[in-house]
């Protein structure tokens, strides 16, 4: 029988069949698991003694868990000269990319100088704004500082952090109790920019338990480009890595961890 023919044609049924699928693992993110809950930033203990100082109130480990903060970014960065005499470079950098165990979406951008004295601390500042979809323009604000010594190329790999209290909305203000900010983070820091005990300078501490005190580090990684701003030094792109502690009351505003 000639089954080329339309008319002669068997009819087909579809079979049904289960298939094995590659196995992928899941995609990473900072972003929170659940509703008004985050992923704790790795190595943040190493903070704890520093913002809180032995012989004031210690965090808990449910406390230290909450209060540890994560970024990473990637960006892009230029290289200037530096504003002033006492600066030999500027360093600026900025992206859309950033994510965090405190956003999901951030943007950010720092400004660095390196100093033209190499016993003076490299110094910044670095912003990231919350992309909250309730548009309350949220932002963090993190001091830099840093000894010489950790360049490459001319350019600072890891620095340290103290939250500024000029920081937005959720993150602003240092609360109602006394002292306050009035010896933060002043004593929390030493002469060459790194992060210290204030009792191991023999200096009070702060308030400890006062909102949106913070510290950490950050490691910055530039890759330059052969093509870069014309205007610039030196540019290219620039990776970004935050960790450490910050007390973030959580009630500031509507717009907090569950929903940006």
């Amino acid at each position: 029988m000639d089954q080329s023919r339309p008319g002669n044609r068997r009819s087909r049924r579809p079979r049904f069949a289960v298939e094995s699928l590659e196995g992928r693992e899941l995609p990473s993110t900072l972003g929170p698991a659940l509703p008004g809950r985050h992923y704790p930033a790795p190595d943040v203990q190493q903070f704890v003694p520093i913002l809180y100082p032995p012989g004031t109130p210690q965090p808990t480990a449910a406390e230290i868990r909450r209060e540890s903060f994560q970024a990473r970014a990637v960006g892009y960065y230029n290289v200037g000269p530096g504003r002033f005499s006492t600066q030999s470079l500027t360093i600026h950098g900025f992206g859309k990319s950033a994510t965090s165990n405190f956003s999901s979406k951030m943007r950010f951008q720092f400004v660095i100088f390196e100093p033209s004295d190499p016993t003076q601390p490299v110094t910044g500042t670095l912003n990231l704004l919350s992309g909250a979809f309730l548009n309350t323009g949220s932002n963090i604000m993190l001091d830099l500082s840093g000894p010489t010594g950790t360049e490459v190329r001319g350019l600072p790999t890891h620095l340290y952090w103290t939250h500024d209290v000029t920081s937005g909305t959720m993150f602003t203000g240092a609360g109602s109790a006394i002292p306050g900010y009035n010896n933060f983070p002043t004593n929390y820091v030493n002469s060459d920019g790194t992060l210290t005990s204030p009792l191991a300078i023999g200096q009070a501490p702060s308030s400890v338990n006062n909102w949106n005190m913070g510290v950490g580090d950050i490691r910055l990684q530039f890759l330059p480009q052969a093509h870069g701003r014309s205007a610039a030094l030196s540019s290219g792109k620039v990776i970004v890595e935050i960790r450490g502690l910050l007390n973030a009351s959580g009630a500031l505003n509507p717009a907090d961890k569950g929903y940006n």
